[in-house]
């Protein structure tokens, strides 16, 4: 797999009561076309800041972020989030919501429907598409969420702890779902999780970052085969030996 996104020595500095705070220290990485990267670390470590300088939505202070070789500037059609609180417009049904981004991009009725329809028989949603977000379950909303990002044809889906607010059951359901999903459109996913076990589920390789100022204690690769067995001795000791990192 070619490079597809390349962060160096990125550092983040945050103003806190009158002081220059340092957030992402030295951060370097390489993610590979068609890569699912999980980004692991202490709570308050700056892992979603780092998301959001990927997504455009914050410059770094220092260092690159490269996409296909050239500087991310700001947000832009390559790339697309979904959010913990999956930001959906309560005003809109689940097709409606799954519509907005290609209304705005002036997509032909015709072709946006037939996209809109192809997604949501992809993330399981057939018979919904008159629903409302209030009607539906979290696991569902995030569905939703999910599709309204992937019809745009994003070459990267950047997804800030998108399964946290779920219960621990829809949540194992819905890591699975992502995997599947990701496996059928080959998308480069960038996913930031505070649960290790849910990186080692899902992830090609792990970012692991320190407590604040966040470095880089590892890039770890999981090589068990999908899907992948929560119970087996390889999962259990590549989760505890993140766990022991990230606590160091």
């Amino acid at each position: 797999m070619s490079e597809i996104l390349q962060i160096k020595d990125v550092r983040k500095w945050f103003n806190s009561e009158g002081k220059k705070l340092l957030v992402l220290d030295g951060i370097s990485f390489d993610v590979r076309a068609g890569e699912f990267i999980g980004i692991v670390g202490p709570s308050g470590c700056g892992k979603t800041t780092l998301l959001r300088i990927i997504a455009g939505l914050e410059k770094q202070d220092e260092g690159e972020v490269l996409l296909r070789g050239k500087p991310i500037k700001g947000p832009g059609q390559d790339r697309a989030m979904v959010f913990q609180d999956y930001a959906l417009f309560p005003w809109r049904n689940v097709i409606g919501n799954i519509l907005f981004g290609l209304e705005i991009r002036n997509i032909p009725k015709k072709e946006a429907l037939e996209k809109a329809n192809r997604f949501i028989k992809l993330v399981g949603l057939e018979g919904f598409e008159r629903s409302y977000p209030h009607e539906l379950s979290g696991g569902m909303r995030q569905r939703v969420a999910l599709a309204r990002a992937l019809v745009c044809e994003p070459e990267i889906l950047l997804m800030d702890e998108p399964l946290s607010a779920l219960d621990a059951q829809t949540r194992n359901v819905m890591q699975s779902e992502l995997v599947r999903i990701w496996s059928e459109t080959k998308k480069t996913i960038i996913y930031v999780t505070h649960n290790i076990e849910e990186a080692v589920y899902m992830a090609d390789r792990i970012v692991v970052l320190s407590k604040r100022p966040a470095k880089l204690l590892d890039l770890a690769e999981v090589k068990m085969e999908r899907p992948r067995d929560r119970f087996s001795k390889e999962f259990i000791d590549l989760r505890a030996k993140i766990f022991r990192l990230i606590q160091s």
